[in-house]
């Protein structure tokens, strides 16, 4: 079996936020040839950049208004929140690979385990991680969630929003991206539309579900806020 590296994907993130001034930080301890194909796939494709720049601006100002105590970033990358939000207790959840780079992160696979973390009433924002999951891998992550008390920021990609024809730059940067993570499927999980997302989410008995519109033209990601006791 093809070996994948969907831990590369926290590069593109922390390039990304850089490129599109919101983060200066995250970037510094990204290695140096995925920064090069960040800054490449970057360059290729303006509104990856535009969307991972509106989605950190939203999730930063939904933070700012929650003004939670604790927060669980599931898959969190290199994410310097924790250096913005000095105020708040964090617990940085991510793949084995990037805990063993990155001291403050605490190895959590979803697929080999289940979320067993020691807080109280908390934000969890899983951002960027939903789409390299199946179906049974998001449904097994909600259920654990809604195990804990207080808030959710989640995103999908959503097929709705999925466009047949591709520019020559596009092309290319798909071909990169999946070199990039070794994977020639690249997106597993994918919610129908809005509307399937929030049922999603109420199945699981999730409340005051909220969508937020990253006023972009091109861009398959949609963001979720929601409540769970």
């Amino acid at each position: 079996m093809k070996e994948t590296k969907i831990s590369n994907t926290a590069s593109l993130t922390a390039v990304w936020r850089y490129m599109g001034n919101v983060d200066s930080i995250s970037i510094k301890e990204v290695p140096l040839y995925q920064k090069l194909v960040a800054y490449t796939l970057g360059l290729l494709d303006k509104a990856s950049v535009r969307t991972i720049t509106q989605r950190t601006k939203i999730i930063d100002s939904l933070i700012y208004k929650i003004k939670p105590r604790t927060i669980v970033e599931i898959g969190a990358g290199y994410s310097s929140r924790s250096k913005r939000f000095p105020q708040i207790k964090f617990y940085n959840l991510d793949l084995p690979e990037i805990a063993y780079n990155k001291k403050d992160v605490v190895s959590f696979d979803i697929s080999k385990e289940s979320l067993e973390i020691d807080v109280g009433k908390a934000l969890f924002i899983v951002e960027g991680v939903a789409m390299y999951l199946n179906d049974n891998e998001v449904i097994k992550l909600l259920k654990e969630i809604k195990k804990y008390k207080g808030h959710l920021i989640i995103d999908f990609f959503d097929k709705e929003k999925s466009t047949r024809q591709k520019t020559i730059k596009e092309n290319i940067y798909k071909l990169i991206f999946k070199l990039f993570i070794g994977k020639n499927h690249i997106f597993d999980f994918r919610i129908e539309n809005l509307e399937s997302g929030k049922m999603l989410l109420e199945r699981f008995g999730y409340k005051n579900i909220k969508y937020y519109d990253y006023n972009l033209e091109k861009t398959l990601d949609c963001l979720f806020y929601a409540e769970f006791n």
